[in-house]
């Protein structure tokens, strides 16, 4: 089975903690990150805004989605 690694990817470069999955494919790859991007903003609650995006990567670290923060929230107010 793949593994893709979840990479939060912020404007300030601070780096951080990544997740890695093994995941059938690239369908539940989304699916996973979607949940995580959402964990985040939840976790974020009214503080200021997060900016930047959740990055999906496969096994090879080469980008194969990404998932803009931005977005997602104004998808979920």
């Amino acid at each position: 089975m793949p593994a893709y690694c979840f990479r939060l990817c912020t404007p300030d470069h601070h780096p951080h903690p990544t997740e890695q999955r093994e995941l059938p494919d690239l369908r539940p790859a989304l699916i996973a990150g979607h949940g995580l991007a959402r964990k985040l903003l939840r976790h974020r609650g009214a503080r200021a805004p997060l900016h930047g995006s959740l990055d999906i990567e496969d096994e090879r670290n080469q980008p194969v989605a990404r998932i803009l923060l931005a977005d997602l929230a104004r998808q979920l107010s």
